[in-house]
């Protein structure tokens, strides 16, 4: 067998064990779709609270490839505030240590934004599929997971400061 045949047999194989597994993950991709919309419509209405122009936010697409979950679009926003442009790209959600990733992008830096269970800590017995869990979103400054906080109105105000700089 040649080293050719050795990587696609290795990669054929992979993609046949992915698939047996009890992932369901056409059920995973439309969890992760309907709670990306969700993050997008939860950042429109707390920047538009706060006083940003519907007029100064904008959906934007982008197209996703992950092995599990295939090709696919996702939604993100692209926000003006003030003179600088803060941008919530969706990166992935097949990660480790979260369901899901959307980089927050701005002058003064970069923010991961992670979708986490909201049970912190569960039964390790219990089972549930990620899909079937409620999930909530945490802020990461640095590439570790320490510092995180919670993206709630108060962590947004956090992470765009961190993003943005003091006025």
């Amino acid at each position: 067998m040649t080293n050719l045949q050795r990587l696609v047999s290795q990669h054929q194989a992979k993609a046949a064990q992915m698939a047996a597994q009890s992932v369901d993950w056409s059920q995973r991709k439309h969890k992760w779709l309907a709670v990306l919309e969700q993050l997008m419509h939860q950042l429109r209405t707390s920047l538009a609270d706060a006083g940003v122009p519907s007029a100064q936010m904008v959906t934007t697409h982008h197209r996703l490839t992950e092995e599990a979950l295939g090709d696919y679009d996702a939604p993100g926003l692209e926000a003006k505030i003030g003179a600088a442009k803060i941008q919530f790209v969706p990166i992935a959600s097949v990660i480790i240590g979260g369901y899901g990733r959307v980089d927050a992008i701005g002058p003064q830096g970069e923010v991961k934004l992670i979708a986490v269970d909201s049970q912190a800590f569960h039964d390790p017995e219990d089972h549930t599929p990620s899909y079937q869990r409620e999930w909530v979103w945490a802020a990461y400054p640095d590439k570790s997971s320490r510092g995180g906080f919670r993206l709630d109105d108060e962590g947004l105000a956090k992470m765009l400061e961190l993003l943005l700089g003091r006025a």
